[in-house]
């Protein structure tokens, strides 16, 4: 099983005045850098392109693929602890034809913080071709817009923000103190989806 993002990601989650308010910067000088501290810090609570790092969940709505070889436990349980909905599930049958499984025999189902898909009684899973990505599952994941992201975890961004504009050409993979870490997992530890 793997993923691939299709679309989303890359949301700045605070807006350059916000930005510059929390830094007490008055003038315009410095734009360009609390614009690329906003990135960077938006971006270190985020998930890559491949499903990881960050918070473990897409932040602000993101429409991803889940592929896999069959109907198994691995393609249904979706692999974040945010999930909007499931768009879409094709597959590839034996004669190599794709089809779309009607959304009618399915259903979206948590558990704490666990979501996956469950076949609805009376329906059964298409036959699929042998080959490794005979099955897509397309869901969305994240909040709707900045907006609806919670506040704590945007107190995380601006304190990650604050980081990277003081220590100027630092990036994500350079990491950041333990210090600005514990701070960060505690504002946003509730929201991961094993709680710390």
């Amino acid at each position: 099983m793997w993923l691939e993002r299709i679309s989303g990601g890359g949301a700045d989650l605070i807006e350059l005045q916000d930005a510059k308010d929390y830094l007490r910067i008055l003038s315009d000088e410095t734009g360009g850098e609390v614009e690329a501290a906003i990135s960077t810090a938006s971006a270190f609570l985020d998930v890559d392109e491949d499903g990881f790092g960050g918070l473990g969940f897409p932040l602000v709505a993101q429409q991803w693929a889940m592929k896999g070889a069959s109907f198994g436990a691995q393609v249904l349980r979706m692999p974040f602890a945010r999930i909007a909905s499931v768009d879409e599930i094709r597959s590839t049958g034996p004669d190599g034809q794709t089809g779309t499984f009607a959304p009618q025999n399915y259903q979206l189902v948590k558990r704490g913080r666990e979501w996956r898909v469950a076949l609805l009684s009376g329906s059964s899973w298409p036959q699929v071709a042998d080959r490794p990505d005979a099955v897509e599952v397309r869901f969305t994941a994240g909040w709707p817009d900045v907006e609806s992201v919670p506040g704590d975890i945007i107190d995380a961004a601006k304190v990650l923000m604050a980081h990277f504009f003081h220590c100027r050409g630092a990036s994500a993979e350079d990491g950041v103190t333990d210090e600005i870490m514990r701070g960060v997992d505690r504002l946003t530890a509730r929201y991961r989806r094993f709680a710390m």
